[in-house]
């Protein structure tokens, strides 16, 4: 029996080789056996720790939103002016490519999963803290100055979520015409529009 610690390693092993195989092969139909194949492992070693392809699913569903959000509260983490905190956030709410496993993940297993509550759940948590997070940047450029919202900061704010979701997928899909640069761009502009702030670049 491997020791707690090899075991913590262990899982992250196949979740991180779960997000590769969802990446280049996508979620539906996937085997445990494809993850194995990455990993490099037997198919039991797999199933010691996910009994199924469902529970692997759930955990590197949770994984993958842990680790996008964490990314984004790093990307904000010791930036003090509003304005330069609010342009690091949309930056850090979309994919650089089509090749970034942790957000493929994201929108293969929401799709893949409609309808399940508890997948429902983790999407829906994951939205609410990227929501809490432009709030509290909002506030923030309101009391340094910077800001004259046009819009109530909490539309402001879901918008900002939407649009990165909305602009992620074409960038997931390879649309040429909307690379991450012009998506960051465009989500500039909408917040230019509704902070009443130019000075964001």
């Amino acid at each position: 029996m491997a020791r707690p610690r090899d075991q913590a390693a262990r899982r992250t092993q196949l979740t991180d080789s779960a997000l590769q195989a969802i990446r280049d092969r996508g979620v539906g139909g996937l085997r445990i056996r494809d993850v194995a194949e990455v990993a490099q492992v037997s198919t039991g070693t797999v199933h010691y720790y996910f009994t199924d392809i469902d529970r692997l699913l759930h955990e590197v569903h949770s994984e993958a939103c842990d680790r996008f959000f964490a990314a984004r509260i790093s990307a904000i983490t010791g930036v003090d002016d509003a304005r330069a905190k609010l342009s690091q956030m949309i930056a850090a709410g979309l994919p650089a490519s089509a090749d970034d496993a942790t957000v493929v993940a994201l929108y293969e297993i929401d799709l893949y999963k409609r309808g399940d509550p508890v997948h429902a759940l983790l999407a829906g948590a994951l939205f609410d803290r990227q929501v809490a997070l432009y709030l509290g940047i909002i506030e923030l450029g309101k009391s340094q100055g910077h800001f004259e919202p046009r819009e109530p900061a909490l539309d402001i704010a879901q918008n900002l979520v939407a649009l990165e979701d909305a602009y992620g997928m074409h960038i997931i899909l390879g649309n040429r015409s909307l690379p991450a640069s012009r998506c960051t761009q465009l989500i500039l502009g909408y917040a230019r529009a509704v902070t009443g702030c130019d000075a964001l670049a």
